[in-house]
């Protein structure tokens, strides 16, 4: 209760963050990494905490438990670990309160994220949590499906050239396409693991942005226009496309994401552009040279674009066109 009333009430010289989600320890089925007791320990904690927290904070959002490991995904039925299942037994057998259920995934395939998060979501509902969200709150590119290169054994030029391609232009084009497929996902929240300069992070040690951050960026300027349209083209799991319009239907975005599709040039056909008369448009591009850098730009007439895009894998491709 201390660090709740610390981080939200100002107790104990603390602040007035109003954060609304607290989570319940991290992947406890990761022994003796972060968890060295049993799955039933783990299960206590959970739910004396949970209780408690509802107890003192009614409006706050308690779960759990953060899993690195959900389980195995067949035919789009979650069939999960025996500490998956425990907990959530758990949970509804001593009415212990499950806001939000949260878990984690690094991968080398983007599209394993979408998949996983529509299996989560059908065994929570099968399993009475219709009302529990969805977090997939670690996610992030795992180069050739292996931890070794970063494990005890995997040292110097090994270890440098995998963080350098999760950072590196195949990591942002797997950033990319991992959050353009997870717009058709029944997930709540998706936090990418991370943020800052950790070695999985979006800035190196001396804070230069790598890569990622700069497919970050792309995702943002999407965002600007959050109106979705119909955009197609895409194969899971290799190449990506959304696009959108802004509210004043003034402005539209297509962002592209070639993560590892052979194809090297693109034929993109933007149709029925939302306004009369010119459209102005502008090409940035992603790769290995550039940082989301404006290759070129026209005017076009008529309510439609055609442009021959170049986007070899790995890519990231913007194009942003305007009245």
């Amino acid at each position: 209760m201390g660090i709740i009333r610390h981080y939200n009430e100002g107790w104990a010289r603390g602040f007035r963050h109003g954060i609304r989600y607290w989570e319940i320890w991290n992947e406890p089925e990761n022994r003796p990494n972060m968890w060295s007791g049993t799955d039933e320990d783990y299960y206590r904690l959970y739910a004396t905490a949970a209780r408690r927290i509802k107890t003192r904070f009614p409006r706050l959002m308690v779960g759990g438990p953060s899993t690195g490991s959900i389980g195995e995904v067949k035919d789009g039925r979650l069939h999960p670990t025996a500490f998956l299942k425990g907990f959530t037994e758990y949970c509804k057998r001593h009415g212990a309160p499950l806001d939000f259920f949260s878990w984690h995934t690094y991968s080398a395939d983007p599209h394993i994220f979408a998949l996983r998060a529509r299996a989560v979501r059908r065994y929570l509902d099968e399993h009475g949590y219709k009302n529990t969200e969805s977090h997939l709150n670690e996610w992030n590119y795992l180069p050739d499906n292996d931890w070794r290169p970063i494990g005890v054994g995997g040292q110097g030029v090994t270890r440098q050239r995998w963080y350098a391609r999760q950072g590196g232009a195949p990591g942002a084009a797997f950033l990319a396409c991992a959050l353009i497929h997870l717009q058709d996902s029944p997930v709540d929240v998706a936090n990418y693991y991370r943020g800052d300069a950790n070695p999985f992070g979006l800035f190196n040690w001396h804070g230069v942005p790598k890569k990622t951050y700069h497919a970050m960026r792309a995702f943002r300027m999407l965002l600007a226009t959050p109106l979705r349209v119909k955009a197609s083209g895409g194969r899971e799991g290799h190449l990506a496309v959304c696009a959108g319009t802004s509210k004043s239907r003034m402005a539209a975005t297509v962002l592209i994401a070639n993560f590892r599709h052979p194809t090297r040039t693109l034929d993109l056909r933007i149709a029925s552009v939302p306004w009369q008369g010119e459209a102005r448009w502008e090409l940035l591009r992603l790769d290995s040279g550039k940082d989301l850098t404006p290759i070129r730009s026209g005017r076009s007439s008529g309510g439609q674009i055609d442009l021959e895009v170049r986007c070899p894998a790995p890519c990231v491709v913007v194009v942003k066109v305007s009245k």
